[in-house]
Order: structure tokens, then C-alpha cells, then sequence
């Protein structure tokens, strides 16, 4: 596994990190949680993201469990804020109130005396900006968290929160977590070089596209079980792309790769690049995209995967 910063922060990260999203404490048993989190942890992964309404508070638990007896120093644990997770009008935004109230509670819920990473998960466009970064800026004072970050944010509002940190003297975002893929590009990645500019690290989720960038779906088929079974949308999308994931399935085991390796290993030449955020339900497969860390596309590979996408750049 390879390490990188997390944009212009001190902060060393693996280049996968693992996320929860729905999985744990939803989705698969505790036992088998603990299975998945192990397996990062013997490939070398160390960079763990959750949010507290994942699985409505019962993802966050079970990381929690799990860290108990583990050498926090050694963890980086990322989690989020911004969606409804009790009653009232404070039970959700990016306000003073309810970022502090759910930090606290992310905190109980892990079982940590801090947060690695605090991210807002989506814009608040009726609370002030300055008040947002303020308080974040306090829980980075109050050692709560050590850092905080973005997620679902364009970079217009990337712009404005740096510009309104530095005007104030606060504490500033270090990363950006937004949808991006090979199949999912446009507005997300317009947003890279201002996070260049600005500091961040990317820390894209559903770099896989919700699956349809692995071997599961090259046959046209779908599988029982899998996540495109019933689901009209992404049927759609895998009828849609798949000429293309077929010629990026060649095109990867040319090279000795599979497609999903190869999707993370190209978001990872991505600038600024930090970690993809991987999501799994057993432990064979975060060894399989693990695997992603180190790979090397060289400038006339990057070009042909670009050609295999339809040689559209945002």
C-alpha cells in the first residue's frame, strides 16, 4: 500500500480508503463487518470513512466496536454532518448547533476522543458560510477533530469558504469528497484544479460507479444479488456504458489488471488525488482493489483509457 498527504495538510493517508456507507451495521452482520475492516487493515489501509446517517447511526457503532482494543494512533477516522438525525429544526444543517451536537454524538458513537477528518456532507445554503467554518474552526481548536473537509461541494463554494477562511483567520478545508468515477466526471472533476489551488485532496465515493466498474457486469448480465438487480436507473446506465466497460475490461486484463483496478488506478493519476473511498462487503474484495495501490499508467495508456471514454473532458 502507498501513502500520500492529504492535500496541503500533514496529514498522511493510505491511497484507498475504506468507507462504510450503508454496509455496516446495515447491510452485512457485525462479524462479518469486522472481517472486511480486518482485511483493509492487513493490506495496509489505515484510512476509514463514515457518516453518521449511514445506516442511521449504526455504521458509526459498529466502527466504533471494532476500534476498541486497535491502536487509534495508527487510525484515520473520517466521518460527516449535515443531514437530519433527530427532530426539530436543528436536527439537521450546517449550522453552529447542529454541527456541535452531532460531532458529540459521532464521538459517542465511535467510541474516539476525536475525529481524523469532519466533513459537512452537503451544502447549507441557508446558514452562513462563516458561521460553518466557524464552528468547524472551534472543534478544531477544542481538539475534537484534527482536520475537516467538504463533501458534495462545486467550486464555486470551494472558492468562497477558502477565500472567507483566510480572511479570518480560520482553520481551513483540507479535502473534497464528491461523486467521481470514469463514468461520472463534468462538474466534479471542473472542481480539481480549484482543489489543486486551494489545498484539498480528493476523496472521491463511488469510484466503482456503484459496481458497474468491475468484472460483475461485462457479460451484460446481472447477477442475483448484485446492487443493478431490480434497479431500473442503474440498468440503464450499465445498458448505456456497456460497450464501454467491455473495452476497458480488455484494456485492464492486457495489462494484467481487473476493470475495477484499473478505475481506481486511474482515479488515483487523477491531480489532486488522494484516496477513493471503496466500499465492500467481503473481504476478498478489498484485497482485489487494494491491489490498485502502485499501479502505473504512463501518459500514452491515460490517453487511450481517455480515447475508450469517448475522449470527452470536462
Amino acid at each position: 500500500m502507498n501513502y500520500r498527504r492529504l492535500g496541503r495538510s500533514g496529514l498522511t493517508v493510505s491511497e484507498i480508503c475504506l468507507g462504510a456507507w450503508i454496509n455496516f451495521g446495515g447491510r452485512i452482520p457485525d462479524e462479518e463487518t469486522f472481517a472486511v475492516l480486518d482485511a483493509a487493515l492487513d493490506e495496509g489501509i489505515d484510512f476509514f470513512d463514515t457518516a453518521d446517517v449511514y445506516a442511521g447511526g449504526k455504521a458509526e457503532e459498529v466502527m466504533g466496536r471494532w476500534m476498541q482494543g486497535k491502536d487509534r494512533r495508527t487510525l484515520t477516522i473520517a466521518t460527516k454532518c449535515r443531514w437530519r438525525m433527530w427532530p426539530g429544526p436543528n436536527g439537521e444543517g450546517a449550522g453552529r448547533k447542529h454541527i456541535m451536537d452531532a460531532c458529540h454524538d459521532s464521538l459517542r458513537r465511535l467510541q474516539t476522543d476525536y475525529l481524523d477528518l469532519y466533513q459537512i456532507h452537503g451544502p447549507d445554503r441557508d446558514t452562513p458560510a462563516e458561521e460553518t467554518l466557524r464552528a468547524l474552526d472551534e472543534l478544531v481548536k477544542a481538539g475534537k477533530i484534527r482536520y475537516f473537509g467538504w463533501s458534495n461541494y462545486d467550486a464555486e463554494m470551494i472558492a468562497e469558504n477558502a477565500r472567507l477562511s483566510e480572511s479570518l483567520g480560520l482553520n481551513r478545508a483540507i479535502s473534497l469528497q464528491n461523486n467521481y468515477s470514469m463514468l461520472v466526471r463534468g462538474t466534479e472533476e471542473r472542481a480539481n484544479p480549484r482543489c489543486a489551488r486551494e489545498g484539498l485532496g480528493l476523496i472521491p465515493y463511488s469510484p466503482l460507479a456503484q459496481g458497474l466498474l468491475s468484472e460483475k457486469y461485462l457479460s451484460g448480465e446481472v447477477p442475483t444479488g448484485a446492487r443493478a438487480e431490480g434497479n431500473e436507473g442503474l440498468l440503464k446506465r450499465l445498458q448505456e456504458h456497456l460497450p464501454t466497460l467491455k473495452a476497458l475490461g480488455e484494456f485492464a486484463r492486457a495489462r494484467e489488471l481487473s476493470l475495477s483496478q484499473l478505475a481506481l488506478a486511474w482515479l488515483l493519476h487523477q491531480v489532486p488525488m488522494a484516496a477513493p473511498i471503496i466500499g465492500a462487503t467481503r473481504p476478498e474484495q478489498v484485497r482485489e482493489n487494494a491491489k490498485a495501490s502502485g499501479v502505473k499508467l504512463s501518459l500514452e495508456e491515460l490517453a487511450e483509457i481517455e480515447t475508450l471514454l469517448g475522449g470527452k473532458k470536462p
